[in-house]
């Protein structure tokens, strides 16, 4: 039955105010509740095996003058020794610990066709475990929905401005990808943010594709704005929007390493053969431009399931050589941290039980050190081919 009067226009007009409404007040209580965060403190046992040196020996440093005298937190009766990630940085540098560094820069995307695969989270802790183990880490949103942009502290239309995001570099100037990085409560880690306007950014590149001399070939227009900043990171970490549009296109061309997260279900299944059969095209139509060294996937949300376990095997069974040996179990406290904006490096004090804490970051980890022994076979690949890329201090 129809409603006299209905007026779709005025509806949508009074849902529209009262949704920037519930904007404007989501976007305030986010930038409140990461402006009261920081970074974990660790005693001196775990900052010393975060280095690779023993508590002992940070204590002989200290007290020589080596090192500066650390912070100290009311524990008990005891005044205990207290570092965050970025003094354990400090430290490792003072020591000399960091000096088995890369002459390059490896570029490293997270990309499927779908969502909800886990993509957005891995890219965040792949940048915090990596700058964890001292690396500089450049960390760039292509994705609209700017999850990652937010998980960082920055808020799309509070402090993330109209042109902050990667769109003008490539449909106006490469450089202006310097001034659109932006510092991060990570010593280690920049970040280069997305917000909603950049799902134009397919379309304004289109329109901009005469200026090839200036922008760079279409699909090489984010290589080229990468080139400007490379040198002032060790590894550059993008997450791309669930489509194969011209950001993705551009992320892939740009790409080192192409790492896939996949859940082990029949719909995530269909779409990795939509996925591989659209990379194939696009990298037989772009073979020139491409630098690809390595293509993983990773399997994420993985349980004991029957189904599970049956995919498990056909996914072996149809990418063996392509899968990561470790795979990212569903875990609670990491669905917790995902829902409280962070990564399982960044929680002081897990929410639930220790032991299911214990447990996911210990299955986080594992697969971030795999990953980064693949960053490391493609770092001393491009250190052999000549030449060899200028490093800067940043």
């Amino acid at each position: 039955m129809l409603v006299s009067g209905f007026d779709l226009a005025q509806l949508a007009e009074n849902a529209s105010q009262r949704g920037r409404q519930l904007l404007n007040d989501l976007q305030t209580y986010l930038e409140r509740d990461y402006e009261r965060r920081s970074l974990p403190d660790f005693g001196i046992e775990k900052a010393a095996e975060i280095i690779g040196c023993t508590s002992q020996h940070l204590r002989d440093k200290e007290g020589g003058g080596r090192l500066p005298q650390p912070r100290t937190a009311r524990v008990g009766s005891l005044d205990r020794r207290v570092y965050n990630y970025n003094e354990i940085n400090q430290i490792r540098r003072l020591l000399k610990r960091d000096t088995n560094r890369p002459t390059s820069c490896v570029r490293l995307i997270f990309s499927n066709l779908k969502g909800g695969v886990g993509k957005t989270s891995h890219a965040l802790h792949l940048s915090h475990y990596a700058a964890r183990e001292g690396f500089r880490v450049l960390v760039i949103d292509l994705d609209p929905q700017a999850t990652l942009t937010t998980a960082f502290g920055l808020v799309p239309g509070l402090n993330v401005e109209a042109d902050d995001d990667i769109g003008p570099s490539l449909t106006t100037d490469p450089e202006l990808i310097r001034q659109n990085i932006k510092r991060t409560r990570w010593n280690e880690i920049d970040l280069v943010p997305a917000q909603l306007s950049l799902q134009y950014t397919d379309w304004q590149m289109l329109q901009a594709r005469d200026d090839s001399q200036h922008l760079g070939p279409l699909p090489q227009r984010l290589s080229h704005a990468l080139e400007r900043v490379a040198d002032r990171y060790d590894l550059i970490v993008m997450d791309t929007p669930p489509a194969l549009g011209m950001l993705s296109l551009n992320a892939i061309a740009a790409a080192d390493m192409i790492l896939m997260p996949i859940t082990p279900n029949f719909y995530d299944i269909a779409s990795s053969v939509q996925y591989f059969a659209i990379v194939s095209q696009l990298a037989s139509t772009y073979a020139n431009v491409l630098r690809v060294r390595q293509l993983s996937l990773l399997m994420t949300r993985t349980d004991s399931a029957p189904e599970t376990r049956t995919n498990i095997t056909l996914l072996n069974k149809a990418y063996g050589e392509f899968l990561l040996t470790n795979r990212m179990p569903q875990t609670r406290e990491l669905q917790r941290a995902t829902g409280d904006q962070m990564s399982l490096y960044e929680i002081e004090v897990p929410r639930g039980a220790r032991e299911t804490y214990l447990k996911a970051i210990d299955a986080m980890n594992a697969v971030n050190a795999e990953i980064m022994q693949h960053v490391w076979q493609v770092w001393r690949a491009t250190e052999m081919a000549p030449p060899v890329e200028v490093r800067n201090d940043r």
